[in-house]
């Protein structure tokens, strides 16, 4: 976040706290259009695509993580960081594998993987669903059961980053929408 002054990154911030670009336009006293091209001009500056789900987790980590010092004589030699991937073994301490499991442990497959999809889809329902072959009134109930279970608000895009981070941390196999259970050809249903 080095090459952002303050400015953009308190933009960058509020909307990535508030989920939407309106909402954080209202947040900011700015109009809607203003906060869509100074984020455009945020992904052009950190080269990186803002609407996905992993660069923003890393993004709200960043901003959180309290400033360090200057890393002496440059960084000439170091190479740029990538938002799109987590630096090494963030997700990887005991620490983060217990929050993690607390927050999305005991999560069944389908919800696990309906969950991770409609993250993936920036909290849109309908093309979701559409990538998980069910109704997007399914959906919707299945979010219901996953944000009962986590006891989060996932209308919260901070929520919705950390849950993100967590799935991502507690993940044994890939969430793919085709490994999501099925019986005669019917979504599996608890019985």
């Amino acid at each position: 976040l080095r090459p952002l002054p303050p400015a953009h990154q308190h933009l960058l911030l509020v909307w990535l706290r508030t989920g939407s670009k309106p909402r954080a336009a209202a947040a900011l006293g700015l109009s809607a259009g203003t906060v869509r091209a100074r984020i455009r001009e945020l992904s052009r500056l950190l080269r990186a695509d803002l609407e996905d789900a992993t660069v923003r987790a890393h993004l709200l980590l960043a901003l959180r993580a309290p400033a360090s010092a200057e890393i002496p004589g440059g960084e000439s030699g170091a190479a740029p960081a990538r938002l799109e991937t987590l630096p090494d073994g963030i997700l990887d301490t005991e620490a983060v594998r217990a929050w993690a499991h607390g927050l999305v442990g005991g999560l069944e497959p389908h919800l696990r993987i309906a969950l991770a999809c409609w993250l993936d889809h920036h909290a849109r329902t309908a093309p979701a669903a559409a990538e998980l072959h069910v109704h997007r009134t399914t959906l919707s109930n299945w979010l219901t059961q996953c944000a009962e279970h986590l006891a989060q608000n996932l209308g919260d895009a901070t929520v919705r980053a950390e849950v993100h981070l967590a799935l991502r941390a507690t993940r044994t196999g890939p969430d793919d929408p085709a490994a999501l259970p099925r019986r005669g050809g019917r979504t599996y249903r608890r019985l």
